[in-house]
């Protein structure tokens, strides 16, 4: 398998920016490029540092741009939902709402159905920020899967959307 060249965080994140690797020595990975979790995640940190650049047109986060997308995608969504799919603390997304309420992108309101719960949608803006923001990232996507053909592409993602149900259904079972 391949060499893993740079793992970084997003500039000015807080998080401190790892060491160079020496380009002269070359590291046996083969143990942790056959870990799951591991190569995941370096995917991630490398598509979450491409992503930027890529929407800095919108000034969007991958946050943001998943809040977006789910919120434009879903009639009615509680801020709880929400923050259950995005694997957050109710508070922490609770901010990150109140921020994009206040730029005129999002709206909440009391849910009829359930007094108690938050429901969010967009304003007519937000709407087309999301539609913006899906054009951008249909072609960022086939950017981040451009190493792999078409049925490959398919395949991975079917393969991601599986293992992603699969730690779900094992999760609440308390496997």
């Amino acid at each position: 398998m391949g060499r893993i060249a740079k793992v970084s965080t997003r500039k000015g994140n807080g998080s401190a920016r790892p060491a160079e690797p020496d380009s002269a020595r070359k590291l046996d990975l083969t143990a942790l490029q056959q870990t799951p979790g591991f190569m995941i995640r370096i995917l991630q940190l490398e598509n979450f540092e491409a992503f930027y650049p890529y929407f800095e047109s919108l000034k969007l986060s991958p946050l943001e741009y998943a809040i977006l997308v789910t919120v434009r995608d879903n009639k009615t969504v509680t801020q709880s939902e929400l923050a259950a799919v995005l694997k957050m603390q109710l508070p922490n997304l609770v901010k990150i709402l109140s921020q994009m309420e206040e730029t005129g992108i999002l709206k909440r309101k009391r849910s009829v159905r359930d007094k108690r719960a938050v429901e969010l949608s967009l304003s007519t803006a937000g709407e087309r920020r999301a539609d913006e923001a899906s054009r951008l990232g249909e072609s960022f996507n086939a950017q981040t899967l451009s190493a792999l053909s078409k049925s490959e592409q398919t395949a991975f993602l079917q393969m991601l959307v599986r293992l992603v149900e699969a730690h779900k259904h094992a999760a609440s079972r308390g496997a």
